[in-house]
């Protein structure tokens, strides 16, 4: 073993530093999820590929059908439910009831008769219209219809006439009075004469209609 030289300087002694274990990471990452549709495609059913089919549905008489069944069937349950609070209710309600049902005829009844609905119900549509006083009552035949009257002949009382070449539609009207009137021999009416009967001839259409009888207008 040889000696060391005490001319020479002491080497410096190596120093060895251990590695330290790595900390251990708090949070472990998350592996990667994989990509199954690299494109980035739309996925879609079969199912869907093709358009959604119309809910079916049936004829549309056989729907209307149904629809008034229910209708019908919910008026009843209405109509049920009414009658029943009716019966359950005091004497005083249904006694103003009654009253408030009769007044809603009475009212009903008056307007059917001032404003009628249907016109005249012969074939020409020929109408009387009855003016003045009970005494002394004009009286005026009227062409309700679309149509033109042809030859026309009003006979007053069986006796007297009063003729129009044509009386046009749609309200064309003569007033009938003793200056208009004439008899077979071309005498004119008394200024007197009372009307009591009333009918009109018509060539064109060809009709024959009775207006008043016994001095009552005929329906």
């Amino acid at each position: 073993m040889t000696e060391p030289d005490p001319s020479k300087p002491p080497e410096p002694e190596l120093e060895l530093e251990l590695a330290r274990p790595a900390r251990p990471s708090s949070q472990t990452p998350s592996p990667r999820p994989s990509v199954s549709n690299p494109g980035l495609q739309a996925v879609r059913t079969a199912a869907r590929a093709q358009p959604l089919a119309p809910e079916q549905q049936g004829p549309a008489s056989k729907r209307l059908q149904e629809g008034a069944v229910d209708t019908l069937l919910n008026s009843v349950s209405i109509l049920g439910e009414v009658i029943e609070d009716f019966r359950s209710s005091d004497r005083f309600f249904k006694y103003k009831a009654l009253v408030l049902g009769l007044w809603l005829l009475l009212a009903v009844g008056a307007f059917g008769v001032a404003c009628p609905t249907s016109g005249p119900s012969n074939d020409i549509a020929a109408s009387l219209i009855v003016s003045g006083d009970a005494a002394k009552p004009i009286y005026m035949v009227k062409n309700e219809s679309s149509d033109v009257w042809q030859d026309v002949e009003i006979v007053v009382n069986g006796s007297y006439r009063a003729t129009m070449s044509k009386m046009p539609g749609e309200g064309g009207s003569a007033t009938l009075s003793p200056a208009v009137l004439f008899d077979d021999q071309g005498k004119r009416a008394p200024s007197n004469l009372r009307i009591t009967e009333i009918v009109v001839k018509v060539r064109n259409p060809e009709a024959e209609v009775p207006l008043l009888a016994g001095g009552v207008p005929t329906k």
